[in-house]
């Protein structure tokens, strides 16, 4: 069976890219010749070169329309109205993340669901999120929603050296963000449970990644965390995350899915501490639960929640069910 996988592909760069490369490889693993296909390979300014990246095989035009199935990650551009082939569309947003994002001007996600659940090609819907599920349901009445667990590169992200000394701003006590911020998750919960946990504490450091400087409305909240000695870094992009990872004693996020965050960190052996966004209350406990978590069975959890083989199974019965 011939799959493509339409992604914009944006190696080291893009959440959504990274996992539906580490899908493309699972299923390779499990005999589909799945390959990836960028529709907007004329513009991309981060397409790289070569034919394949880290295990998964890129394809051009030719190749890709003579697919038995397209798998939908990015969109199909102009592919919507000139095939026939059936079509699985991975969701891979948080559904009120997409909502707001079509509100406020951006991306009509929205409008695109709505509109797929009309067409006759787009077979099924997956999530990689259980708690998605009812809300895709909603959106798409007419499709199977599948839910199929994300999977992570487990040779990348694991444990190894811990001696990154986070630019010379280590604590003894080093935590960290590095999720991306988003219109409805950010790190708002994260840092208020931190700084008022970090004020019983003695040398302890916050350092926050993936953090545009520039934006506005953050100022006074990071001013609080250098007036109480408790910022480290504080940067935006970073590569080489698993060294953050191996080197931190825990991750925060306000995340309560296992996005790339939960998954890259634990895999590493770092706790990672998932804030509920309506109530920080017992943030004492749920940090010093981190705190004293064993590496080894952190990466041991993670192992058994997003290796490869199970979601290359799971999404290779979809696509043998639809083809």
């Amino acid at each position: 069976m011939k799959v493509a996988h339409f992604v914009v592909i944006t190696p080291g760069r893009c959440g959504l890219y990274e996992t539906t490369r580490e899908l493309v490889v699972a299923l390779r693993a499990q005999g589909v010749d799945s390959r990836m296909f960028d529709p907007t390979q004329a513009t991309n300014k981060l397409y790289p070169e070569g034919t394949e990246d880290r295990g998964a095989l890129f394809c051009d035009s030719d190749w890709a329309a003579g697919a038995d199935v397209f798998v939908s990650h990015s969109g199909l551009g102009k592919w919507e109205n000139d095939s026939t082939q059936p079509v699985i569309q991975v969701a891979h947003g948080r559904p009120r993340h997409s909502f707001l994002s079509e509100k406020n001007g951006s991306t009509p996600i929205y409008s695109y669901h709505y509109a797929k659940n009309k067409d006759p090609r787009f077979k099924a819907v997956v999530t990689f999120w259980p708690q998605h599920i009812e809300y895709l349901k909603f959106m798409f009445p007419d499709k199977p929603v599948e839910y199929i667990p994300a999977c992570v590169d487990l040779e990348r992200w694991s444990p190894g050296p811990t001696d990154y000394d986070f630019a010379g701003k280590s604590g003894t006590v080093n935590a960290v963000i590095t999720d991306s911020w988003r219109d409805d998750i950010d790190p708002f919960v994260p840092i208020n449970a931190f700084g008022n946990w970090a004020r019983g504490q003695k040398d302890v450091k916050l350092h926050i990644f993936a953090k545009n400087q520039k934006d506005r409305g953050w100022a006074a909240l990071v001013k609080r965390l250098q007036d109480d000695g408790t910022l480290g870094v504080y940067q935006g992009w970073a590569k080489n995350l698993e060294v953050v990872y191996r080197a931190a004693d825990m991750v925060l996020t306000g995340n309560e899915i296992a996005v790339r965050t939960v998954r890259e960190a634990t895999a590493c052996g770092c706790p990672v501490v998932q804030f509920p966004t309506a109530d920080i209350s017992n943030y004492t406990q749920l940090i010093e639960t981190a705190l004293a978590s064993d590496r080894a069975e952190v990466r041991s959890s993670a192992v058994s929640k997003y290796n490869s083989v199970a979601t290359g199974e799971q999404f290779k019965e979809l696509l043998d069910a639809i083809h």
